[in-house]
Formats: C-alpha cells, sequence, structure tokens
C-alpha cells in the first residue's frame, strides 16, 4: 500500500494540487496530513476542502492552531508578534468558512494509525510536543527518547520543514518537508510516499519528491488579496518570511498597476486635505517637514513594505492631517485628529479611506493599535496591517522633529543585518530627535520585524 505523506501545505492551494496529482501518477492509495493547512497562503478553504474531497486523513498543526484560537490571543499577539505574523494570524481566521473553520477544530493533534500490522504515529512536531522541531540534525539521543515515547514503529511528523528519514532504536522517523512553504531557498513543492509491504516482511520503502509548481499563480493570489508582498516572496524563493525578508533588495515584484486615481483627482482630494489642515490653524513649518521626512522614509523602505501610490497618499494625508487636533486643545489631540478626519474629510474621500488616514494620524502618538479601539477593528485584517506599518513611519517622522525646529533635514535608509538603519542629516546635534524617534519607532519595528537604528551626519 502507498501513502503520500504531507505537511505544512500552508494555504497553498497550486503547491497541493501539484503533489496530489504527482502522487496519482504514482497510484498512492491514501494521503496523511501532518497538519498546518492553513496560513501565509491564499487558499486556506479550498486547500481544507481539497484535503476533504481526497479523503485525507489529517491532524491539527500549531499554525493551525493559532488560526483557531486567533479571537481569544488577539491582544497579546498583537503586542508581542511582528504586524506581518500577526496579520497571518488574524487573516487566517477571518477567511475561512464557518465549515472549515468547524472542521478544523474537530482534528487532534496526533493520531495512531495500524496499517497492514505497522503502528504508526501522526504528529506534527514531534511525539512529545506539537511544537518540537525534529530535523536531520537532532541529536541521535534525543530521537531515541522520543522512540521511547511514541510507543509506535513509525512516527510521521512535520513542522520543521525539512524532509528526512531517519531509524532509531526500530523506530522510523520521517519528514515529508513542506508541501507549500519550503523555506531551503528550493521553491518546489516536497512531500513522500511510504510504500508498505504486505509480505511477511513489513519493510516500508520511503521515496521522497520535490515537485515543481505554478508559483506564480501562489504569489499572484497573495497580492489579490492585498496581503504583504513577502508573502508571496515566501513561495518565489523558498523561503520562511524571516528569510525572504532578509533578502529583500532581491525580491522580483512584477510593476504596480497603473494607479486609477488621476493627476488632477489626486490634486484635488489634496487640496481638500490642506483646506481642512487650515481650517484647524495647523503648525504649517511642523507639520510640512514631518511630511517630508515620512515620505523620505516611506521611498527608502519601499523594498521592505512594498506599497504603492495609494498607501503613500494615505500616509502624506495623515501627516499633513497629524496634528490638527491641536485646535481643541493639546489633550487627547491625536484622538481629536482622528474624529476631525472622520466628521469633516468626506470631499471625494469614501468611509474606508478616511477611516485609514484617521487611524495613520491617530496613531502618530499614543497608544498603539489595539482591536478596542472601534475605528481600528473596522477594519479590513490588510486595512489594519496598512495602518500599522504606515503609522509605524509617522510616529519616527514625528520623533525626528520632536523640537519643531527642523532639525534633521532628511534621512537615507540601509537594510542589514535585521536593522533598518536611518541616516538623519543634521544642521546640530539632534539628541532630542533621536531619542524621541527610537521610543516612538518601536511601532514601525514591529510591523517590519527589524530593529530601528538611527545615526547622523552633519551638513
Amino acid at each position: 500500500m502507498r501513502v503520500a505523506l504531507l505537511s505544512d501545505v500552508h494555504a497553498n492551494l497550486p503547491a497541493l494540487e501539484a503533489v496530489l496529482r504527482h502522487g496519482r501518477e504514482r497510484n498512492v492509495d491514501a494521503v496523511w496530513n501532518a497538519g498546518d493547512t492553513v496560513g501565509y497562503g491564499a487558499f486556506p478553504n479550498e486547500v481544507i476542502e481539497r484535503l476533504r474531497h481526497e479523503k485525507t486523513v489529517s491532524i491539527l498543526g500549531n499554525y493551525d492552531g493559532k488560526v483557531l484560537r486567533f479571537p481569544e490571543r488577539q491582544k497579546t499577539w498583537r503586542r508581542k508578534k511582528p504586524a506581518q505574523k500577526f496579520l497571518a494570524f488574524q487573516w487566517g481566521h477571518q477567511a475561512l468558512t464557518k465549515g472549515n473553520f468547524r472542521y478544523l477544530s474537530t482534528l487532534s493533534d496526533q493520531i495512531e494509525l495500524d496499517l497492514l500490522g505497522r503502528h504508526v504515529l501522526l504528529t506534527h512536531g514531534s511525539p512529545a510536543s506539537p511544537r518540537e522541531h525534529l530535523t536531520p540534525r537532532t541529536p541521535r539521543a534525543r530521537l531515541s527518547e522520543l522512540a521511547s515515547v511514541a510507543e509506535c514503529e513509525i512516527v510521521v511528523c512535520g513542522h520543521s520543514h525539512q524532509a528526512f528519514q531517519r531509524r532509531v532504536d526500530d523506530v522510523l522517523f520521517i519528514n515529508p518537508g513542506s508541501v507549500g512553504r519550503p523555506d531551503d531557498g528550493d521553491p518546489r513543492a516536497s512531500y513522500a510516499i511510504a510504500n508498505f509491504d504486505r509480505s511477511a516482511a513489513r519493510k516500508v520503502e520511503v521515496c521522497h519528491f520535490r515537485v515543481s509548481y505554478d508559483v506564480g499563480r501562489a504569489a499572484a493570489a497573495v497580492r489579490k488579496q492585498g496581503l504583504p508582498e513577502a508573502f508571496a516572496q515566501m513561495a518565489i524563493l523558498g523561503l520562511a518570511l524571516e528569510g525572504a525578508l532578509e533578502v529583500a533588495d532581491r525580491w522580483s515584484v512584477p510593476a504596480s498597476a497603473v494607479d486609477a486615481i488621476g493627476r488632477d483627482e489626486r490634486k484635488r482630494r489634496l487640496n481638500c486635505v490642506l483646506a481642512l489642515a487650515e481650517r484647524c490653524a495647523y503648525e504649517v513649518d511642523h507639520t510640512h517637514h514631518v511630511t517630508h521626512l515620512c515620505l523620505r522614509l516611506f521611498d527608502e523602505l519601499s523594498l521592505l513594505h512594498r506599497f504603492g501610490a495609494a498607501e503613500r497618499f494615505w500616509l502624506r494625508c495623515a501627516a499633513l492631517l497629524h496634528d490638527i487636533g491641536w485646535v481643541e486643545g493639546r489633550k487627547g489631540h491625536h484622538k481629536t485628529s482622528l474624529r476631525l478626519i472622520l466628521e469633516s474629510l468626506h470631499s471625494g474621500l469614501g468611509a474606508r479611506e478616511r477611516s485609514i488616514i484617521g487611524s495613520i494620524a491617530r496613531y502618530h502618538r499614543g497608544a498603539l493599535p489595539k482591536e478596542r479601539h472601534e475605528h481600528f477593528s473596522a477594519l479590513s485584517p490588510v486595512d489594519q496591517y496598512r495602518v500599522t506599518v504606515l503609522a509605524g513611519l509617522l510616529r519616527v517622522a514625528d520623533g525626528l522633529d520632536r523640537t519643531h525646529r527642523c532639525v534633521v533635514q532628511d534621512v537615507s535608509c540601509d537594510l542589514a543585518c535585521r536593522e533598518i538603519r536611518v541616516t538623519c542629516s543634521v544642521r546640530m546635534y539632534p539628541g532630542p530627535e533621536r531619542e524621541a524617534a527610537l521610543v516612538k519607532g518601536r511601532l514601525l519595528e514591529r510591523a517590519l520585524d527589524r530593529k530601528l537604528v538611527i545615526g547622523w551626519r552633519l551638513v
């Protein structure tokens, strides 16, 4: 009997389809799935439905569990997780249909199977924990400990995304690698076929395969959903999120679609924004300088965020309006700015755009984005991510003009060693500005999952 062993599909339907097709061509009789069916990819429902159609034996992966537990853990995760990882949990949860959510909820962490006299344990991580990574380099002593815990002849696992087979103490450990999210630099889908011998010898032969699939389709679907470009690059490059971000300067990204808003219309809408700022007696020099700095940060960090003309326009509007709440006094002026934008900025801007712009302005200081903030929770997961990143840029820019003296005249950025290195062109020592930007930069650090480093040079 031939069994296709899958794991870590991560909502990548094109990869799953290629693997199932490859298995059919080799006459597999059954399909076993070691979990992490959803996450990062754009097809969570389609993947679940396809696996169910194939009568796949599936278990729950640790990522699947995070998607299921999102409602009760979101407050903690929003505070502790990088914004892109948080978005993956959030979007995965909200994208699932009720039926697929219920199905995923019925899956167990482990399943014991008996096949032709062999006792098999199907688990996501290891017999001891769904979060333990087993790899080709796991010490033999550890595998021996796990073999005694498992009390079976064969352990099929996933989670590490690293394919291997190792026999320790008469227990065969098999990891088929990742179908939908390889992280070894080879974007091809990984899976295995186990051939269970019906003879008295009871042999099990395992063959590992790497299967090419339509990576472009997987990446295009991610972009169509408005998810971060990093998720598309994970499929294209065959890397985990951290690895994809590390090589952001080498991403191959198609040219952005032409912005639907014409130059004249954009100018008209911008004039409406400036008219609101003037009605609120905004501080001209500081406001325009912060706007200049945050747009420079936006452009310099485009390799990371990969936003386009629409997001740049929203950031520009939010920067011009971030301090208009001062018209009603200093206390809570960021919240007042939000209210004024929602109430007054109607000409040419729909409710969604006003909410995005207002939220970016509101988070230029004070509390970080939270689900209990009504205006923020009303946004879609993807728009929440946009607001988080853009507000992070605005916070840094506002910090760089802490004294309202235009000390920092320009900025440039380099990406290296998991860092965003900002070099400020200054006309005097920027102590207060640097300190303020680093404190306010924590949101940007979390949003882009990199440490913020600020230096300067006199001009």
